[in-house]
C-alpha cells in the first residue's frame, strides 16, 4: 500500500507550554504562538477517557507546530514525555482516507473531539514509533484544513509569545 497524505504538522510534547514557546522562540525563531487548550474523550491503547492538554500552535515554514502540554489523561504524550523527555513525538498528515495502515501500523490513539459522519475518529495516531522514532497522525483532510485556519485566526487575532 502506498501512503497518500500531505504533511502538514510537527507535534511535540512539553512540560511547561509556556517554556516551551519561549525555548522554540529562542532558540529556533519560532512564533508568534496561539494557544488553545483541549479537552475531549478518547483513547490510548487500552485506556478510554478524558484528556484535556495545553496546546500552542505556529507557522514553522510551511508547516505547523503542535506543542503540547498533557494535563489530564493516560495518552501518548504523556508517556511520551515520562518515558522519552519532551521533544518531537507525532508527524500529522492530512488524509482523505483515514483506514491507512502503512506497513500495518497499528491505530493506538483516537481522539474522538472530531468524528467523521460514520462516527469514527477523525484524528488518529499510528504505532509507527519502532520504525520510524515518533507516532504518524492521520488526520481527516477538512478537519486538519479546519483546524489550520482556527491557528491562522488565532494568531492575527490574540498571538502568545510572539518574538521580542
Amino acid at each position: 500500500m502506498n501512503f497518500q497524505g500531505e504533511l502538514y504538522q510537527i507535534g511535540v510534547v512539553v512540560r511547561d507550554i509556556d517554556q516551551g514557546m519561549e525555548n522554540y522562540r529562542r532558540l529556533l525563531g519560532i512564533g508568534p504562538f496561539w494557544r488553545m487548550d483541549t479537552d475531549y474523550e478518547g483513547r490510548y491503547r487500552n485506556w478510554r477517557g478524558r484528556f484535556a492538554n495545553r496546546n500552542a500552535f505556529a507557522r514553522w515554514g510551511n508547516l505547523y507546530l503542535e506543542m503540547v502540554e498533557p494535563v489530564v489523561g493516560e495518552g501518548n504524550a504523556k508517556e511520551w514525555l515520562e518515558t522519552r523527555g519532551e521533544g518531537i513525538f507525532h508527524l500529522g498528515y492530512a488524509v482523505d482516507d483515514m483506514t491507512q495502515r502503512p506497513d500495518d501500523a497499528e491505530c493506538v490513539f483516537e481522539s474522538w473531539g472530531a468524528r467523521l459522519a460514520n462516527g469514527d475518529a477523525a484524528i488518529i495516531h499510528l504505532d509507527t514509533v519502532a520504525r520510524l522514532g515518533y507516532f504518524v497522525e492521520l488526520a481527516q483532510q477538512q478537519v486538519a484544513m479546519g483546524l489550520n485556519a482556527r491557528i491562522e485566526r488565532g494568531l492575527a487575532e490574540e498571538p502568545a509569545g510572539a518574538p521580542a
